[in-house]
């Protein structure tokens, strides 16, 4: 049906944007039905064809689509309102996670989240200083140009480093927040 309500969209541009998400095939459902019933055609080809064809037609599915505009865009928000709510439920899980560990007993369990982050902000500074002072030698104090063919090895490098960091901490993050999370397993969040 997706392919049928894009070419329905060529009659009413605004079916396009309520085409996303996994509530998509609903929505392109009722802009077929909708257009069959104007048309009068049973099959949701010959209802294009049909809408192609005849001018008046174009207008009467377009009236109808806005008659239908309030349910339409009621169909496809609900697939948006089922992700923020599962958004806003991880980032409380997480708050919870950042909370059990800053009040653990041990230095290791409350310190480390603290200590990946500033590894990370430092990378980061390193990179973007490395880059500018490459560049700031070379425009302003003659230094040899070959020295910037050097700067994709050297950031990816950090990169990598980077990136090996990234896993653990999200693996981490993950398993502790299960730990957490999960009555049958026995801690007393001290780390």
């Amino acid at each position: 049906m997706l392919p049928i309500a894009m070419a329905l969209a060529e009659f009413a541009p605004l079916i396009a944007g309520w085409l996303g998400g996994s509530n998509a095939e609903k929505v392109a459902t009722k802009v077929v039905d909708i257009a069959k019933t104007v048309t009068g055609q049973s099959s949701p080809d010959a209802a294009v064809a049909a809408l192609q064809a005849d001018p008046q037609l174009a207008y009467q599915y377009q009236k109808a689509v806005l008659d239908q505009q309030a349910d339409l865009a009621r169909l496809a928000q609900q697939v948006q309102l089922a992700e923020l709510a599962a958004d806003q439920a991880n980032t409380a899980a997480v708050n919870e996670t950042m909370r059990a560990e800053a009040a653990a007993d041990h230095w290791p369990t409350y310190s480390w989240r603290p200590f990946i982050g500033f590894c990370f902000g430092c990378m980061g500074l390193v990179s973007g200083g490395t880059v500018a002072i490459a560049y700031l030698g070379v425009m302003f104090f003659r230094v040899d140009p070959v020295v910037l063919g050097h700067l994709p090895g050297l950031i990816g490098a950090e990169a990598g480093v980077m990136a090996t960091m990234a896993p653990v901490l999200g693996i981490a993050s993950y398993f502790r927040g299960k730990m957490q999370a999960s009555p049958v397993v026995a801690s007393d969040n001290r780390g």
